[in-house]
């Protein structure tokens, strides 16, 4: 299955812990807007089908796997990087607008060959991106919410912010470990927002809901670069959902 607006979860990975999936439409409906893509389409020039490169750094790929990981199926993305700090980053042809009072979710399945050398980030962003693939979860984009991990630790981080209000990076509870399959999840309830791995709370964000970037069409983006390290590091992505409350 290739990008659609559909699609059921992967059987390995209960439920029962994820909390931010309950009463939420996993099929697009007259009540809920869904979007799910496990990269089993083609993937040419470094951009899987019905998405776009935001930003591919000299040296860097975004290649479809043709053989499975462990623990993982052929329909699998591999975000590679040559040297330190270069990285890509990809964002789907389509905008999704957060809204006060709507809850919404996204969730990736992720895995990295190091925690302590990469930057794995994943969200929302207005798109606004000048050369570098970290424009889209920096506060280069004026509004945007980003999770994932940051150099120098596995330990997850968030970012919201709207039209540059001046939010600060948050650090969670719960870390990533290397070569293992982790699903990060974002979840906004209509007017908090949060950060899950593997289905638990690792933050809640704690600035103020004036930074969500609500009423403002945003783009789902995926992003990796590495760190300050020698390059050669590779992370995975098996898949990306977004469900939204119309």
């Amino acid at each position: 299955m290739g990008l659609s607006q559909s699609g059921s979860l992967k059987a390995s990975r209960g439920a029962a812990a994820y909390s931010y999936r309950n009463g939420m439409g996993l099929l697009p409906s007259s009540e809920f807007y869904s979007i799910f893509d496990d990269f089993h389409q083609q993937t040419a020039t470094n951009v899987p089908t019905g998405w776009a490169a935001a930003a591919i750094d000299t040296g860097a790929t975004v290649v479809q796997l043709t053989t499975a990981l462990t623990g993982g199926n052929t329909g699998v993305l591999l975000f590679s990087d040559a040297t330190a700090s270069e990285g890509a980053a990809i964002w789907l042809a389509k905008s999704f607008v957060p809204t006060v009072g709507k809850k919404f979710f996204m969730e990736l399945r992720v895995q990295t060959d190091d925690v302590t050398d990469n930057i794995i980030q994943f969200g929302l962003s207005d798109g606004t991106v000048t050369t570098n693939p970290e424009d889209l979860w920096t506060t280069t984009s004026p509004s945007l919410i980003t999770f994932g991990i940051q150099d120098g630790a596995g330990t997850l981080t968030m970012l919201a912010d709207k039209s540059n209000t001046g939010s600060t990076l948050e650090t969670g509870t719960r870390a990533m470990v290397a070569n293992t399959w982790h699903t990060l999840g974002i979840f906004y309830d209509g007017s908090r927002l949060s950060g899950y791995l593997d289905g638990k709370l690792a933050l809640s964000w704690s600035q103020a809901a004036s930074t969500i970037p609500t009423g403002i069409p945003m783009l789902p983006f995926i992003g990796t670069l590495n760190g300050n390290g020698a390059g050669g590091n590779n992370n995975y992505v098996d898949y990306i959902r977004l469900v939204a409350e119309r």
